[in-house]
């Protein structure tokens, strides 16, 4: 009797902690951890390369993925990582002409793309920009996530699936900020200064990681 007693228990109790599990991942929607330096003072070599600061950083490529069209956008298996995507708002966005990036300023495209970005961020609300654009020679699609992380952080994950078989995810971001861009499209630019309203066609968005650094130029 004792022992009948002990199993029902044990089922119960089993049946229990399976609800709280599926109740807390519904409210608390599954993240990928941050991708983030190993250490915020550790300092670049004088002849690093691109890649190189990539991987300090904390960026991470993955090769020999295979890569399908979906709609307009570029996709692998599992591009979400476990996110419940109904709790994002969602916009797809694709460039049909091949471009180089210094003919991108002043791309609708672009400006929507920064636009909707910089809302959800203001607003501390989950978005999921699905943003396709190519070049003479390649096409990629970023997959960009506003979101928080596993410890209430608001951050920008982003990941690029490229066309020839790789994923790039790119150092997490936790700051978003409007900036005049300069003259050379890869260098930080100005802060806006406080009132100034944003244009999203002329100004740009840059994303800072955890340790203060540059990122992300959105062009």
């Amino acid at each position: 009797m004792r022992r009948a007693w002990a199993v029902e228990a044990a089922v119960f109790a089993s049946f229990i902690l399976i609800i709280a599990v599926v109740n807390y991942r519904s409210t608390h929607p599954q993240v990928p951890p941050a991708l983030e330096a190993k250490n915020c003072a550790s300092t670049a070599a004088l002849d690093e390369l691109p890649n190189a600061r990539f991987v300090r950083k904390g960026g991470r490529t993955t090769r020999y993925v295979r890569v399908w069209r979906e709609g307009t956008a570029l996709t692998v298996d599992k591009v979400a990582q476990g996110r419940d995507l109904r709790r994002y708002d969602r916009l797809e966005l694709a460039d049909p002409e091949p471009r180089a990036v210094a003919d991108r300023r002043g791309d609708w495209i672009i400006a929507k793309a920064r636009k909707f970005l910089w809302e959800h961020w203001r607003d501390r609300k989950r978005a999921y920009l699905l943003l396709t654009l190519s070049s003479v020679d390649a096409t990629s699609t970023s997959h960009i996530f506003v979101e928080k992380d596993e410890i209430g952080r608001w951050r920008v994950y982003w990941r690029i699936v490229r066309d020839h078989s790789e994923i790039d995810d790119l150092p997490t971001t936790y700051a978003v900020q409007w900036v005049t861009p300069v003259h050379d499209w890869d260098t930080p630019g100005t802060p806006l200064a406080q009132g100034v309203e944003p244009d999203p066609l002329r100004h740009r968005l840059e994303f800072r990681d955890v340790c203060g650094d540059v990122e992300g130029l959105f062009w």
